[in-house]
């Protein structure tokens, strides 16, 4: 097998994403994230709750492209027994306990940019959506972050 000089044998796409050109100089999510913060509050929105949690999921997007095993889509939470009501918790279901709802398509406000949109709840509390969604594509590294259950989106440039 030969070894290419862009990927050296052991190393994982995460490792390899610090050779792509441009990668090493995008700003941490933890400050993209905070921007929107201050960006949302100047539109008198809600600002993201935990802002922790939401970088780690933007970093685990980055390398995985797939949303972390926490996520279940709706039509999987109601095939495990969920109501489909917004207002009654996930975490009535026991094999739904601990989760969220994530990787169903967008249909909120129309985005900038073109491409199969998705969304991932954020804030959620013990199993019940916020209404708040990070809006993500395995087509861009931009995402957007709604607090207002999708009415409006605020950019979320790419990030480490």
């Amino acid at each position: 097998m030969k070894h290419s000089k862009y990927m050296p044998l052991g190393m994982g796409l995460a490792a390899c994403l610090f050779i792509v050109p441009g990668y090493a100089s995008l700003p941490e999510c933890d400050l993209v994230v905070n921007n929107a913060n201050k960006e949302l509050t100047a539109q008198n929105k809600k600002p993201v709750k935990d802002v922790a949690k939401l970088t780690g999921l933007l970093r685990t997007l980055n390398k995985d492209d797939v949303l972390p095993r926490e996520y279940v889509t709706r039509d999987e939470a109601l095939k495990l027994g969920w109501s489909g009501n917004p207002q009654d918790s996930l975490w009535n279901v026991w094999a739904l306990n601990k989760k969220q709802l994530g990787g169903d398509r967008y249909t909120g406000a129309p985005l900038p940019e073109p491409g199969e949109w998705y969304t991932a709840d954020i804030d959620s509390v013990r199993g019940i959506s916020s209404g708040r969604h990070l809006i993500y594509s395995a087509q861009s590294m931009t995402r957007f972050v709604s607090t207002d259950n999708d009415a409006s989106a605020v950019v979320l440039p790419p990030c480490q």
